[in-house]
Parts: structure tokens; C-alpha cells; sequence
């Protein structure tokens, strides 16, 4: 079966907008999660009480939940906009720009996601009284790393779809 221009074009429009939104709200959700799981896994508290305390010290001085997740989600916005405006202007007439870049934008997308929940995880087992400085660097090394992880999408990319030599 051929794909119509209008058939890529509304796949290519799905993928963006999908794309979008699970950086936004991964970004946002990701330290949350990673922070009640080690409650429940790894310290053993029941659901309903880390919750509980999740809940209380979401803007309580000296834990403030809210600006550890803020400060992730940041980088997250920033590859969100990349996206709508990387992918959303892909031309659709060659199918194969729109999906190099879609590679490009999933592997600086999976990058920053192991990064961040390595770091997370790292300073939630391991707390000492500097782990929190993670929390401050984690939005820079997490921008830096976009255009890598996106240069190794793209690699990737040639390498699984190979083009026409004149590219």
C-alpha cells in the first residue's frame, strides 16, 4: 500500500503532537515518580503514607518537591519546543527528513530521560548533604545533552535508514 502525502502528513502531525506532550508531562512527572517509587520499593513505606508525605513536603523549606520537579522540566520544555518546531516543519513530500529527525528527537529525548532518572535515583539512594546540588546542575547537563542525544539519533538514523547517495 502507497501512503498519500496527506496520510504522512497527519502520522507526521500525531507524532508531534504526542511527542510533545510526553515531554511535557514526563519532564514535569518524571522526579515525582522516581521519588514515591523509592518510598514504596526501596524503603518499604505503604502507598497511602509516602503519598502522604510526598504531599507534605511538596513546597515544605528544605525539601520543596515542586521546584525539584520544576527545575527537571525545564530541559523538557525546551526539547518540546524543539520538537513542534523541528518535526512540525519536516517536509512530507520525503518521507525519510521526517523520520531522521523523529530518530534525531528520540534519542536526545531517551538520553535526557536515563540521565535525569540516573540522577534522581543516585541522590534519592545515596543522600548525603551535597546530593542536592545534582537538583541544580541536572537542568544544564540535561540542555547540553539535547544536541548529543540528538546526534546520536541521527547517526542511528543513516545508519538504519539509509538514504540516496546524492544526500
Amino acid at each position: 500500500m502507497t501512503t498519500t502525502t496527506r496520510d504522512t502528513s497527519s502520522r507526521l502531525r500525531i507524532l508531534t503532537r504526542m511527542g510533545f506532550w510526553c515531554s511535557m508531562v514526563g519532564g514535569i512527572l518524571l522526579p515525582w515518580t522516581i521519588m514515591l517509587a523509592v518510598e514504596v520499593v526501596v524503603r518499604d513505606i505503604p502507598v497511602a503514607r509516602a503519598w502522604r508525605s510526598f504531599t507534605l513536603h511538596l513546597f515544605a523549606p528544605g525539601y520543596n518537591f515542586f521546584l525539584i520537579g520544576l527545575l527537571t522540566a525545564v530541559p523538557f520544555l525546551i526539547l518540546a519546543v524543539l520538537i513542534l518546531l523541528h518535526l512540525g516543519t519536516a517536509r512530507t513530500q520525503d518521507p525519510l527528513i521526517p523520520r531522521r529527525r523523529a530518530l534525531g528527537l528520540a534519542g536526545a529525548g531517551l538520553g535526557m530521560l536515563v540521565l535525569a532518572s540516573w540522577t534522581h535515583l543516585e541522590v534519592l539512594l545515596h543522600p548525603d548533604a551535597q546530593g542536592a546540588l545534582a537538583y541544580l546542575y541536572l537542568p544544564v547537563i540535561l540542555s547540553a545533552g539535547i544536541p548529543v542525544g540528538y546526534g546520536l539519533g541521527r547517526l542511528l538514523a543513516r545508519l538504519l535508514l539509509p538514504g540516496p547517495l546524492a544526500e
